[in-house]
């Protein structure tokens, strides 16, 4: 297992060149990276809310970005490309789904295999913003109809599609993500491991932990190929925090990962402080390093 980053929490002041971006990445010591194209400045993008993917991506760029993780040794394990899959508006949806296939290509392009999804919401405003809707019949329909479509696109291009689950989206608990796969059916459909997106409001404390955590695994531990190294504090509703400075246990985390046959890299994320970046490195490299509690 490889310690990687979202290649998002450098550029949180906004977009660099790939080179200085990659270059980055490796001084920190990271060995993979989930890259965001809107990190990088040779793409000509700007996210309205509702989508995490460029409209265009030129094969220059994709050069570029290439290049620059192949000179870094920082290769691209999995490319975001969370859009909203539960809008309102069917064509918000259908932009999304064209986003999706264009990122799906650059996707193999730059030898990545895999793409980030997450469920969305009925906010028409903002991917990432809770609606009262969220739970309704017409929510899930809609989120489902654009999941169908996008495991076709992943099937065609040979790619898995990975959702996360996110309290302020359609799918914001196991229960509900192990019926979204059930439902989508499609082995190109699987699931992101956020341990810090499993905490509802009221629930981030520390006697949840464990059983929170095991829940989750219990419900799709097995269709997890992607674990995000992301923490939450305790408190009374979701703040989210520097990885090892919150409740999340790290060390379960592995043990559990490595129980239900978990093959990929643990990737950094919710950070956004270069100076807290190397602790949150160092300690996951402590927890892979220990004897019992590493991922082998």
């Amino acid at each position: 297992m490889k310690i990687g980053v979202l290649t998002s929490e450098f550029t949180k002041s906004g977009p660099m060149p790939a080179e200085a971006l990659f270059a980055k990445i490796k001084r920190f010591g990271f060995g993979a990276a989930q890259l965001s194209f809107s990190s990088v400045s040779e793409m000509e993008y700007a996210s309205n809310g509702q989508y995490e993917i460029p409209g265009e991506i030129s094969d220059c760029a994709i050069c570029v970005i290439a290049g620059a993780s192949k000179r870094h040794d920082v290769p691209i394990t999995v490319c975001s490309g969370t859009f909203n899959m539960a809008h309102p508006d069917a064509l918000v949806r259908g932009e999304g789904i064209k986003r999706f296939e264009l990122l799906a290509k650059s996707a193999k392009q730059l030898g990545c295999g895999m793409v980030s999804l997450c469920s969305g919401t009925r906010c028409e405003s903002h991917l990432w913003t809770f609606h009262k809707d969220n739970d309704t019949k017409e929510a899930w329909e809609a989120m489902i109809g654009t999941m169908k479509k996008a495991a076709k696109i992943a099937e065609s291009h040979g790619i898995v599609a990975a959702v996360e689950t996110e309290m302020a989206n359609i799918v914001n608990s196991p229960e509900k993500a192990r019926k979204m796969m059930d439902e989508t059916n499609s082995p190109n459909i699987k699931m992101i491991m956020d341990c810090a997106n499993l905490f509802p409001a009221g629930k981030a404390k520390k006697e949840n932990v464990h059983g929170i955590m095991r829940h989750a695994f219990e419900l799709f531990g097995g269709e997890a190929v992607i674990a995000h190294g992301k923490d939450i504090a305790e408190s009374e509703g979701i703040k989210f925090c520097p990885t090892g400075e919150g409740i999340v246990d790290f060390g379960l985390f592995f043990e559990l990962l490595g129980q239900y046959g978990y093959k990929g890299d643990m990737l950094l994320h919710g950070i956004y402080d270069e100076g807290k970046i190397a602790r949150a490195y160092g300690l996951i490299e402590n927890i892979l390093a220990s004897e019992n509690k590493g991922v082998k």
